[in-house]
Formats: structure tokens, C-alpha cells, sequence
């Protein structure tokens, strides 16, 4: 072989191996960020003593991180949907809490490779549409800026069907 040939067989080696390197890098990277899912535990009623206090609904949201990054959560909404086919259906912000330091509401971290509950109180009073029907789904906006969903639930006035 002649020295032409040797530097591009050379040069061709050296992109072979500078991609496997790329590729290995970027999997890496996938597998170490937070993989968050968000699921709906429990649905309860909180009733208040007082007479014409409507009651709340209690969610128990179960928030799990299987990646091994811990990641902290920023904002929790209950978004309400008039339509299953929500991406083609109005949304409504039923409710959203925001999580600040120092706040009336503490930040939320969720471990790596672990999960917590959180308690979500939202009046039983749903926002009012032309149907009495509607769906649901609760968005988690993480710090690193993504997002997670529970699947969608179905409320019929005033009640959660699941």
C-alpha cells in the first residue's frame, strides 16, 4: 500500500472509532437523566364542618423518578379538557401550585431511582363547560425544564369517574 492509502485507511479508523465515542456519549446521556412518571393514587373527599363550604377533592399524586439524577419539581397543574382528544380540545387550568423556596409551598425533590406523594386539594367545584362531562390530566413541570402527565381522567359533574 502506498502512503495515500495508508492515511485514508488511517483517517477512516479514526472517524469509525470518534463516532462509537459520540454515540456511547449520547447514550450515556439519555440513560442518566430523570425519567419522571406521574400517577394518580388515591381520589378522596375532604368535607369542611362549616355549612355551604363546598367540599374538596383529594388527589394523591405518586411522582416516581426512575433515572438516576434527582430532580426537583417546580409546578404541579390540574388541567381540564373538554374533549378526550385533548390536543384538539380547549384546556382550562383547573388549579396550579407553584414550588418556590421559602414559599408557602416547599420544593419538591424527587430522589433518583425512588418516587414521592403529594396531595393535591382542588374544590369539587370544576370549572364550568356547556357539558357536564370533561377530562382531566395533571401536568408536573420539572426544574430542567420538561414535562410529565398522568393519564387522563374523566369527571362528571363535579365527580371523578376515573
Amino acid at each position: 500500500m502506498e502512503l495515500p492509502e495508508i492515511a485514508i485507511v488511517v483517517s477512516s479508523v479514526s472517524a469509525a472509532i470518534a463516532g462509537t465515542n459520540a454515540f456511547v456519549s449520547f447514550r450515556t446521556f439519555r440513560r442518566v437523566r430523570p425519567k419522571v412518571k406521574v400517577r394518580l393514587w388515591r381520589v378522596g373527599v375532604q368535607v369542611h364542618e362549616a355549612d355551604g363550604v363546598p367540599p374538596d377533592l383529594v388527589f394523591t399524586l405518586r411522582l416516581l423518578n426512575n433515572g438516576t439524577t434527582p430532580v426537583s419539581v417546580e409546578r404541579i397543574e390540574l388541567v381540564a379538557y373538554e374533549s378526550r382528544f385533548h390536543r384538539f380540545s380547549n384546556s382550562v387550568l383547573v388549579k396550579g401550585i407553584r414550588f418556590v423556596s421559602g414559599g408557602k409551598h416547599e420544593p419538591i425533590i424527587i430522589p433518583a431511582l425512588d418516587g414521592t406523594t403529594y396531595r393535591f386539594l382542588v374544590s369539587s367545584k370544576l370549572p364550568d363547560s356547556k357539558s357536564k362531562e370533561g377530562h382531566g390530566r395533571f401536568r408536573v413541570l420539572l426544574s430542567n425544564g420538561r414535562e410529565a402527565h398522568s393519564r387522563l381522567v374523566k369527571y362528571r359533574q363535579g365527580l371523578i369517574a376515573d
